[in-house]
């Protein structure tokens, strides 16, 4: 909170399975108030899996966009995770069969602070090995994994094949360290 607003109510709305959607009412110092509608989010995560210049991806369908969406492997917070690090092993054996034997720590993003409070950690995930996945949810079991150059990946985002922000994130992310 900061001195020149203060939350002067909190109405719940919906509440679904990990996401709450609440109307607050906000005064600033001048004393106008507003009404702002928030969705509470726990958190997620995202790993970059990279290795021989090349990045994997997951193309699964996104029921909010109504198509698939070339992404990489992320998922939200769950009360079991002891950190977005643990959070973002699980995904990446969920979503891509693999381990990581390097991990560095890329970004921290706010998606969308307009009306979420979501925050996303983005990790890179190197000297990969691959075994099953454990795909979770029927998303997951469907999705196809992608295998491409980081140079073709980054020129994807300027074609808008890949659209998805944190995808974009942790490839401009990656590129920046890299030089």
């Amino acid at each position: 909170m900061t001195p020149e607003f203060e939350v002067v109510d909190t109405e719940v709305l919906a509440e679904g399975v990990f996401l709450r959607f609440e109307a607050l009412t906000v005064r600033s110092q001048s004393g106008t108030t507003v009404r702002r509608d928030v969705i509470r989010h726990p958190g997620g995560v995202a790993v970059l899996p990279v290795g021989d210049d090349h990045v994997w991806l997951i193309r699964q369908y996104r029921a909010a966009l109504g198509r698939h969406v070339d992404e990489i492997p992320a998922g939200k917070l769950d009360s079991a995770d002891t950190d977005a690090e643990t959070a973002g092993r699980r995904e990446l054996a969920e979503e891509l069969g693999a381990t990581a034997g390097r991990w560095q720590h890329l970004a921290t993003f706010s998606p969308s602070p307009g009306y979420t409070d979501e925050v996303i950690e983005i990790f890179a995930a190197e000297d990969l090995v691959f075994g099953d996945r454990r795909p979770d949810g029927v998303e997951e079991h469907q999705a196809t994994l992608l295998s491409l150059p980081i140079d073709e990946a980054l020129d994807s985002i300027d074609r808008g094949v890949i659209t998805d922000a944190k995808t974009q994130v942790a490839l401009l992310a990656w590129k920046r360290r890299r030089g």
